[in-house]
């Protein structure tokens, strides 16, 4: 059995993949998105338990696209983790000013397991 399914945008193809193979490993469908294009599809057609979002990407930052795309994100009740290597106080400052449930410092596996595995569960209880 799956243990949810999570939508991972991020414009670094090599993050992208190390990040689907770990979650994979224990057992999360991973789709990937890679960039901002095409974001409200994947979310409208994959269906996520939850969004993992990269901060720091050309064109549309990540906190730009969640402006965007929340209105889609709130019909279905999905929650949003950012997920970036900004220093930790800038995430946290974002975290506040957009209203994402939280956020995940790239390279942190530990609380990438965590925090994944706790908004899942959150997210299929509360619906």
């Amino acid at each position: 059995m799956k243990r949810g399914k999570i939508l991972l945008i991020d414009d670094n193809e090599k993050d992208l993949q190390v990040t689907k193979e770990l979650l994979e490993k224990v057992g999360y469908t991973v789709i990937q998105n890679y960039g901002w294009l095409g974001t409200t599809n994947s979310i409208k057609f994959s269906e996520p338990d939850m969004v993992l979002l990269d901060v720091k990407m050309p064109a549309i930052t990540g906190d730009q696209l969640y402006d965007i795309i929340n209105k889609h994100l709130k019909e279905r009740n999905i929650p949003v983790l950012f997920y970036s290597s900004l220093d930790e106080s800038e995430l946290r400052k974002l975290k506040i000013s957009k209203g994402v449930a939280d956020y995940i410092s790239k390279g942190d596996i530990f609380q990438l397991f965590k925090k994944v595995s706790s908004y899942i569960r959150k997210n299929r209880y509360s619906n």
